[in-house]
């Protein structure tokens, strides 16, 4: 769920997309085979731009990759933890997604977006 309700951001280019998409679509309804690809492309780039402005992610957004974990064993793996402002390590709490821990694993990506100012 996207933490910010933000003017959408691109509005123009989703619309210019739109439009070359209709174009494509009347082209391939035309017999024009040889634009399929490039309808499909245009679709993924325009679901792409859609999810990016959904969750305010921008070109200048920070982006971590998820290493390999240190020890390489089958049940080492990332938690994400709440401090509560605290060093006492019983005190903190691990990020829930519905009832399950959100447990990332190496690969994923984590994006800052700036939506919290530092």
């Amino acid at each position: 769920m996207p933490l910010s309700t933000q003017t959408p951001r691109f509005p123009e280019a989703l619309h210019a997309l739109a439009q070359l998409r209709a174009q494509l679509v009347e082209e391939l309804k035309q017999g024009r085979r040889d634009r399929l690809a490039h309808k499909l492309q245009l679709d993924d780039a325009i679901a792409c731009l859609q999810w990016c402005e959904a969750h305010s992610i921008t070109a200048s957004a920070k982006v971590t990759q998820l290493p390999e974990t240190r020890t390489r064993t089958p049940s080492s793996e990332y938690r994400i933890l709440e401090d509560h402002e605290t060093e006492d390590r019983s005190i903190w709490t691990e990020l829930q997604q519905g009832d399950q821990p959100l447990r990332p694993s190496p690969g994923m990506l984590l994006v800052d977006a700036g939506l919290w100012p530092d």
